[in-house]
């Protein structure tokens, strides 16, 4: 399980974070000139995902009656989620406060595009965190038409303490969080925190490996 920052409950309030605000430095002058020690510093490896078991590791989707949340005129997320049949299963857990979640998610809709492309598909389904689902509306009233209209929904309650409990997670986690499903239904993956454009190779590696 990789964990990274993330949106935690606390920013219910509106404001938003995202990876890029974790990172801080200090800017030189602009006269200062940068030593050879310096230039020569090898770039930061990029982080892996997947590369642990996760908790739930082999477990089934955890089975809760999830609510819907969509755009007008969009069509109503149906559950439960379909998982197995032979193809993966990313579910992707967001939320309307959460910024890094809502920047993400052309991202993923991007990613599901080209594993179709690799013959390698992959079903993607959104599940919103939102206690007020007034909040993962307004977000899907703004999104065009290609793009994410329609999510289930789960706000506080037992259902989903039991979901995110089965999943090793807290109840509310650090959004966004990513669960991976694998062909046969089992979850082998989940990601704690904001994914970026350089992952996709490691989940193109992980669908096409099973």
């Amino acid at each position: 399980m990789l964990m990274l920052a993330g949106c935690s409950d606390s920013k219910r309030d509106g404001s938003e974070t995202g990876r890029s605000e974790v990172v801080l430095g200090t800017s030189a002058p602009a006269s200062a000139k940068p030593s050879a020690q310096a230039s020569a510093k090898p770039a930061s490896a990029p982080h892996k995902i997947c590369t642990s078991p996760p908790a739930a590791d082999g477990k089934k989707l955890p089975s809760v009656e999830l609510g819907h949340v969509e755009a007008d005129g969009a069509p109503v997320a149906e559950g439960p989620i379909d998982t197995g049949s032979g193809s993966w299963t990313w579910v992707n857990l967001w939320a309307g406060y959460c910024g890094p979640c809502k920047q993400e998610i052309p991202l993923l809709l991007g990613w599901k595009a080209d594993l179709a492309k690799a013959k390698t598909p992959m079903r993607l389904a959104f599940v919103s965190l939102d206690d007020d689902e007034r909040q993962a509306k307004k977000f899907l009233d703004t999104q065009p038409k290609e793009g994410l209209r329609s999510s289930f929904l789960l706000t506080d309650g037992k259902p989903r303490s039991t979901f995110l409990k089965e999943l090793g997670l807290r109840d509310p986690p650090d959004l966004p969080v990513h669960v991976l499903v694998d062909p046969e239904g089992a979850v082998r993956c989940v990601i704690q925190g904001a994914i970026e454009p350089g992952d996709y190779a490691q989940v193109s590696a992980l669908v096409a490996k099973h």
